[in-house]
């Protein structure tokens, strides 16, 4: 769908403040029910994203991995193994991983735009793998 193009008198001419009452209202309407659907819509995919980040993870691959790391079967679901991932791109230094990691875990603290505070890693495997656990 082509773009329209505006010039400061088409602009002017189709101000909302130049519409009659009746005018502004169903615009107004038409706004607030869009805004209502787009807000149906973000519920929807957060609640189907809560769903799927509780479901078991299935791979016997990953299962092995997060049980290494001392991860309880009752406890393998996507948000863990999200989690977990998450954790291990932080401790290579990804900046972002590290600031997300620590939004989501609540311990993210802003001292300026370019220094962030990192917390302690979830699981540090380094350590595990030098003491041939």
């Amino acid at each position: 769908m082509a773009q329209k193009q505006y010039s400061d008198k088409n602009i002017a001419e189709h101000n909302f403040k130049n519409l009659t009452a009746e005018e502004q209202r169903k615009i107004a309407s038409q706004g607030g029910k869009k805004s209502g659907e787009v807000r149906r819509q973000r519920k929807t995919l957060a609640q189907i994203g809560d769903m799927i980040g509780g479901l078991d993870i299935k791979s016997p691959k990953n299962r092995a991995i997060l049980r290494d790391a001392g991860i309880t079967d009752e406890d393998m679901i996507n948000d863990v193994g999200m989690m977990f991932r998450l954790n291990l791109k932080a401790q290579t230094g990804d900046a972002k991983a590290i600031e997300l990691l620590s939004k989501l875990r609540g311990q993210f603290k802003e001292i300026s735009q370019t220094e962030v505070i990192a917390p302690k890693p979830l699981v540090d495997l380094t350590e595990r793998k030098k003491n041939g656990e």
